[in-house]
């Protein structure tokens, strides 16, 4: 019992470290957890709505296409800032790695609950949003969140996974940059899933991000309720997915000292 209540006391102050490391250098300090998805959101709905001219079936304004674009980018946001920092989270942090007893396991799962607490606000600004431009959202949104935990081990796996790797191989670090672009033109953020042409359909059986960005969407801005047919295929392969990889990281960290 003593040792869970010391994980979770460490938990908490490499979360408020890591939260607090962001915008400890800034002007505006936490004020761009807020400020960066409200950018981003102006940006993308500008250059896709307004140059592009680009329009979503069912939506009758740039405000209804900016939620619906939105709402896609908060899970996408969420899972790409996990695969790009976390080839750094073990590399990044040898002096943890020589202390024998620090549970490194850990490091991950802080910088998951980080890229959470990000996403969580993104969620917020788009219940606002969504509120401010056509009214108050139905009661499936209180079902928004969990949409997000959903996520959580699919998001443990890439972090172990990828951390243990980044490593031993340092060029992982650029190759998932890359990945991270090209997942957000494979997922249906600027466009339905269902939208998708027949040469690339074949990419929603294996994009993790479709189920969570079609689902998210689903509760918030068209009002609908989850459907729990497909999220439980996708939560119980995210779950053995995770279990591999922690696997993975107890068998790899044994070289960690080794390397770095």
């Amino acid at each position: 019992m003593q040792k869970h209540a010391n994980l979770l006391f460490l938990f908490r102050q490499l979360l408020g470290r890591e939260l607090a490391a962001r915008y400890r250098t800034t002007t505006l300090g936490v004020l761009w957890l807020v400020l960066q998805p409200v950018l981003m959101l102006c940006v993308y709905t500008l250059v896709f709505s307004g140059v592009f001219n680009a329009r979503w079936a069912g939506a009758e304004s740039t405000g209804d296409f900016a939620l619906m674009l939105f709402a896609g980018l908060v899970p996408f946001t969420l899972l790409s800032e996990v695969l790009v920092t976390a080839p750094g989270i073990i590399a990044g942090q040898p002096n943890f790695v020589k202390k024998v007893v620090f549970p490194l396991p850990i490091l991950s799962m802080v910088k998951v609950a980080a890229a959470m607490t990000t996403a969580g606000v993104g969620l917020l600004i788009l219940l606002v949003a969504q509120t401010w431009q056509s009214g108050l959202p139905s009661a499936w949104a209180l079902t928004a969140p969990l949409i997000l935990l959903e996520m959580t081990p699919m998001l443990l796996a890439i972090a172990w996974s990828l951390s243990a790797l980044g490593v031993y191989l340092r060029d992982i670090g650029q190759f998932v940059g890359i990945l991270s672009s090209v997942l957000l033109f494979l997922s249906p953020i600027f466009f339905p899933a269902k939208a998708m042409p027949a040469a690339v359909a074949g990419v929603i059986h294996f994009n993790p991000l479709v189920t969570p960005i079609e689902q998210l969407r689903a509760v918030t801005v068209q009002n609908s309720p989850p459907d729990l047919i497909a999220l439980l295929p996708h939560f119980t392969l995210s779950v053995v997915f995770a279990l591999v990889s922690y696997a993975l990281f107890r068998r790899l960290s044994r070289g960690f000292s080794d390397v770095l």
